[in-house]
C-alpha cells in the first residue's frame, strides 16, 4: 500500500487537504522531524567507556583451582571440589553462567578461604552483567587475597560499570598503592573521575599512565578522549593520532576522531573514519549510525538502511538510529519493520507525539486502522498538552481522513 492510495477514498471532496496528506513532503516533514528532540543523546561522548582498565581476568580452569585448593581439606572434600568445578567448567563453555555461578557457590561451601572461588563468581557475574553481585564477590576475593591485582581491578571494573564512579575512583587508588606504576590503573582512574567531571585530575591520571607507559595506545586515547569531552577537538587530535600509530586497530580511535572531523565539518574524513571503525568494529552501533547519516545525506538510501539496521541490531535502545531507521522503512511501505522500530521508540520517549504519529502512520499502512486511529489520537493529546500547534493540526487532519475512511 503506497501513501496515495491510503488517502484517495475518504478525501476526494476535500482537495487542498487531500493533496496535502497525499504528498511525500508532507510524509517527509514528519518522520524527518522526529530526531530532533533525541538529538541530545549523541552529543556527550562516552569518553570513560574506552578508558576503563582491563577487563577481569577469567576464572582458572577446574584443574588449576583444585591445585590450588586450601590446606587441611580432606581427600573427599577434594573429590566433591574436583566434580563441582569440573561440572562448572563444562557450564562455562557452553554458556550456562547462572549453572557455573550455582556450581561454584557449592565449591565455596567446602572451600571457604579459597578466593579464587569467589573471583570465579566474580567474572561470571560481570559476563552476565551483573556487576554490583560481581563487586561484592570481588571484594570477598579480597578479603582473602588483599594484594591480588586482578581481583582489585576486577572490584574497579564492576564498580564503574555499574556507575559507582567514585567508588571504582577509591578502588583504582587502593590498587595504586600496592602497585604504584599501573599504567592501566592510572587510565581507570582517569575514566572514572571523567565520568565525575573532574577533568583536571583525570587529565593528571592519563598523563602519569603516559609517562609510565608512553607506548600505551589506550592511555593517548583516553587523553584524546578527555579533551573530546571538553569540546576541545584541536587539542583532542594529537592524542588520538598518537593512539593510532601505536594501534591502527582500535576501532574506537576510528570514530572518535571521526566526532571531531564532523565537528569541525570535515565530512570526507569522517567518512574515511567511521568506514574503519566499522570494520574493525561492526557492532559499533553509535559509528554504524552516523555512517548512515552521511550515506543518507548523499542520496545513497539503500546503504543508509543497511547500517542503520546493524545500528539497531547491536544496541536496539539507541533512538537515534530506530528513528532514522523507522523513517526509512516508512517511505519504502515497509509498515511491518517500522512498526517494530516506532514501538521501540515509544519504550525509550512515552511522551513523544511525532513517535506516536509516525507509529500511527505506519499501522495504518500495515492495514491495521483501529490501532493507528488509537495511536494517532494518543499523539494528538501530547501534542496539546505540549502545546504544539502545528501538530496538533497535523494530527486532527489526519484522523479526520481516517475517520471518514
Amino acid at each position: 500500500m503506497d501513501y496515495p492510495r491510503m488517502f484517495t477514498h475518504s478525501i476526494s471532496q476535500k482537495n487542498s487537504l487531500q493533496q496535502k496528506l497525499m504528498s511525500r513532503q508532507f510524509i517527509t516533514l514528519v518522520t524527518a522531524g522526529l530526531t530532533g528532540s533525541m538529538a541530545l543523546l549523541l552529543t556527550k561522548p562516552a569518553a570513560a567507556v574506552v578508558a576503563t582498565a582491563e577487563q577481569p581476568v577469567p576464572p582458572l580452569t577446574a584443574q588449576t583451582l583444585i591445585a590450588q585448593t586450601s590446606d587441611g581439606l580432606s581427600d573427599d572434600q577434594v573429590m566433591r571440589l574436583a566434580e563441582l568445578l569440573g561440572d562448572a567448567q563444562r557450564r562455562i563453555d557452553s554458556g550456562d553462567y547462572a549453572g557455573a555461578i550455582a556450581l561454584y557457590q557449592q565449591a565455596t561451601q567446602i572451600d571457604r578461604d579459597n578466593p579464587r572461588l569467589y573471583s570465579g563468581i566474580a567474572y561470571l557475574q560481570v559476563k552476565q552483567g551483573n556487576f554490583e553481585a560481581a563487586a561484592e564477590y570481588y571484594r570477598q576475593a579480597l578479603d582473602r587475597a588483599p594484594r591480588n591485582l586482578p581481583f582489585h581491578y576486577g572490584l574497579a571494573h564492576s564498580l564503574f560499570m555499574n556507575e559507582r564512579y567514585e567508588r571504582a575512583a577509591d578502588a583504582y587508588r587502593n590498587l595504586l598503592d600496592i602497585s604504584p606504576r599501573e599504567a592501566d590503573a592510572f587510565v581507570g582512574l582517569g575514566g572514572s573521575l571523567l565520568r565525575l567531571e573532574n577533568y583536571d585530575d583525570a587529565r593528571i591520571a592519563y598523563e602519569r599512565a603516559v609517562r609510565i607507559a608512553p607506548n600505551n595506545a589506550q592511555a593517548h586515547e583516553a587523553i584524546g578522549m578527555l579533551y573530546l569531552a571538553q569540546d576541545d577537538y584541536d587539542a583532542a587530535i594529537r592524542p588520538l593520532e598518537r593512539a593510532l600509530s601505536l594501534d591502527g586497530n582500535r576501532s574506537s580511535v576510528h570514530a572518535n576522531l571521526a566526532k571531531i572531523w564532523l565537528e569541525m565539518g570535515n565530512e570526507s574524513r569522517a567518512f574515511n573514519s567511521l568506514q574503519r571503525a566499522v570494520d574493525l568494529n561492526p557492532n559499533d552501533a553509535e559509528a554504524q549510525y552516523r555512517l548512515g547519516m552521511i550515506l543518507q545525506k548523499r542520496g545513497e538510501t539503500t546503504a543508509a538502511l543497511n547500517h542503520f539496521e546493524q545500528a539497531v541490531e547491536s544496541n536496539p535502545t539507541l533512538s537515534p538510529a530506530q528513528a532514522a531507521l523507522g523513517a526509512i522503512l516508512l517511505e519504502r511501505g515497509q509498515y511491518l519493520r517500522a512498526v517494530l522500530a516506532y514501538r521501540q521508540l515509544i519504550r525509550d520517549f512515552p511522551d513523544d507525539a511525532g513517535v506516536r504519529y509516525n507509529l500511527g502512520l505506519a499501522l495504518w499502512g500495515q492495514g491495521n486502522s483501529r490501532a493507528a486511529i488509537a495511536t494517532l489520537e494518543q499523539s494528538l493529546r501530547l501534542y496539546e498538552r505540549q502545546e504544539d500547534g502545528t501538530g496538533a493540526q497535523r494530527a486532527t487532519d489526519l484522523l479526520e481522513v481516517w475517520r471518514n475512511n
